[in-house]
């Protein structure tokens, strides 16, 4: 059995999702001491290397549904509405100064970044992205993964991570090794989906746990973590940060992507507008984190 990648412990239940992966299951699993939620088994380097192959990233398990790297780019240009919200809170702390994107993708926020000041370079594992973050923007980015990239302490003043946490094997291995290559009082700041945390994610969990069932996911096991405030907090503090903010976002009632039967479609579009006025007003139940670590 997987120990829990945040605390190590093996006590565990289910958590009612699954996914398949070449004739492979992966179930959730949440852990009985400090309730994260992670996928048992974990993939293997060789699983990882074919899920995030171009062939496959583009035409078999994008769940934007792209088909193309235009359709890929248009997915990502997309998602820049949400840029200047996410580096106003790192700006908040650190509005200067050296800054690495771990997973850069093709590269967009890292040219924000570049172009509000920052020096900026990154690392990106899939092939596309770094062709693109090279190519397009001329950005310092080489190929591979955080995990294999040699430690260079006190290197940076700023390490971002958007959406690459919950695809993780060992985040907080991860977390402990950005914390290192921070300079002293420097930021690291990553922002997670939170699907379960939103009031749709909770009324699906409650609802399967009470008909005893469990959803097998239409997607393949890309999100291999999955986040909560709590969690993601806890993974942070215990990588060592001395302040943490966990910051709720939301996607408006007309961003967000509708998959399932057409009951499901119905409901997740009827409480995302509440959803949204809540997150919006109070900061609870959103379905995008945003967590901040200062060394």
């Amino acid at each position: 059995m997987t120990t829990c990648p945040l605390c190590y412990q093996t006590d565990c239940r289910d958590f009612p999702i699954c996914y398949e992966f070449h004739q492979k299951r992966f179930q959730a699993k949440q852990c009985a001491h400090c309730s994260f939620v992670y996928l048992d088994p974990r993939l293997t380097p060789e699983e990882l290397k074919l899920l995030y192959s171009d062939e496959y990233f583009l035409h078999d398990g994008a769940d934007f549904g792209a088909h193309s790297p235009s359709d890929y780019e248009s997915a990502a240009i997309k998602g820049s509405v949400k840029f200047p919200e996410i580096l106003g809170w790192i700006r908040r702390y650190k509005p200067s100064g050296e800054f690495f994107e771990i997973g850069c993708g093709m590269g967009y926020f890292l040219e924000y970044a570049r172009k509000n000041g920052y020096v900026v370079s990154g690392i990106e594992y899939a092939e596309l992205g770094v062709r693109t973050c090279q190519t397009k923007f001329g950005l310092d980015v080489q190929r591979g993964s955080f995990e294999e990239l040699p430690v260079q302490p006190d290197r940076h003043d700023v390490m971002f991570m958007g959406d690459v946490l919950e695809h993780l094997i060992q985040p907080l291995d991860m977390l402990r090794k950005a914390h290192s290559m921070l300079k002293p009082t420097g930021v690291f700041a990553a922002e997670v989906p939170s699907t379960f945390n939103s009031l749709t994610g909770r009324l699906a969990v409650a609802g399967m746990r009470m008909m005893r069932t469990r959803k097998k996911m239409a997607m393949p096991p890309y999100h291999v973590n999955e986040f909560t405030p709590k969690t993601l907090r806890s993974m942070i503090e215990r990588a060592g940060f001395k302040h943490c903010i966990i910051v709720q976002r939301i996607k408006p009632p007309s961003a967000i992507t509708l998959r399932g039967s057409m009951f499901e479609k119905i409901v997740k579009k009827t409480l995302q507008y509440p959803n949204y006025g809540l997150t919006k007003s109070l900061g609870i139940f959103g379905d995008r984190l945003l967590g901040i670590g200062i060394k």
